[in-house]
C-alpha cells in the first residue's frame, strides 16, 4: 500500500513539473533549501507525511469523541440541545482524547528527573499525559465539555504545531454536529469490547453503536 500511494505521488510530481497547479507539490517543486531545490525523496515523503498525519490523526480524536458520547448521554444531550457548545467540547475532546504521541531521537547526553537519556535513544513525548497535567488544568481526569481556559497541546507547541490543526479542528466540528444531527440518540454495545490503538496515534479501532434515528 505504501508502495501504491509512493507511486501515485510521484505520477502527480513528474505532472506538476510542466503543468504547476496552486496547490502542495508545485509549492514544493518550487521551494529550496540550503540553496537548492528539494529531493524527489523530500517531497514524496513531504506528500505522504501530510496524507497519513490527516488522516489517522482525525478519524482517532472524531471516534474518540463519538466513544466519549456514547457513554457519556448527558454530554451528549448537552451538545444536542446546545450546537453552539460544540467548539468548546470539541477542544476538550481533543486535551482528554489527545491522538498524537510525538518521538524524538536524543542527540546529547542529559538527565530528566533522574532518567539518563544517551544520544540516539528515541523517546516519547507523552502530549495526553500532558494534557491531564493537574498543575494546568481544574480536574484534568475529568472531560468539561464547556471548560472555559483550555491551553492544552493535542497539536504539539512551536516550530512543531501540527500544520493542520485548524483544518481537524473544523473536520472534528463538521463529523460530530452531522453525526449528532442524524443520530441524536445513541449509546454504546455492551457486548463488544472497544479496542484502542497504541503507539504514536490513539483512538479507539471500532466505535460499536446502538443508534435511534432522528
Amino acid at each position: 500500500a505504501i508502495r501504491e500511494i509512493l507511486a501515485y505521488f510521484g505520477e502527480e510530481v513528474e505532472r506538476r513539473r510542466t503543468e504547476r497547479a496552486d496547490d502542495l507539490i508545485s509549492f514544493l517543486l518550487d521551494a529550496e533549501m540550503d540553496g537548492g531545490p528539494l529531493t524527489e525523496k523530500h517531497i514524496l515523503g513531504t506528500c505522504f507525511l501530510l496524507l497519513m498525519a490527516g488522516i489517522d490523526t482525525t478519524w482517532s480524536s472524531i471516534g474518540a469523541s463519538l466513544w466519549h458520547l456514547a457513554v457519556t448521554p448527558e454530554d451528549r444531550d448537552r451538545l444536542v440541545a446546545d450546537p453552539a457548545l460544540l467548539s468548546t467540547a470539541v477542544e476538550e475532546f481533543l486535551r482528554a482524547y489527545a491522538p498524537v504521541t510525538m518521538a524524538r531521537e536524543v542527540v546529547a547526553e542529559t538527565e530528566v528527573n533522574g532518567c539518563p537519556m544517551h544520544v540516539g535513544d528515541r523517546v516519547l513525548l507523552n502530549f495526553p499525559s500532558g494534557n491531564r497535567d493537574p498543575e494546568k488544568f481544574d480536574r484534568p481526569d475529568e472531560v468539561v465539555i464547556d471548560r472555559e481556559r483550555n491551553r492544552h497541546f493535542a497539536f504539539g507547541l512551536g516550530i512543531h504545531r501540527c500544520v493542520g490543526s485548524n483544518l481537524a479542528r473544523m473536520e472534528m466540528q463538521v463529523a460530530i454536529r452531522t453525526w449528532l444531527e442524524h443520530f441524536p440518540d445513541f449509546t454504546l454495545r455492551d457486548d463488544v469490547e472497544v479496542r484502542w490503538g497504541g503507539a504514536q496515534v490513539r483512538g479507539p479501532r471500532e466505535v460499536p453503536v446502538i443508534l435511534d434515528p432522528a
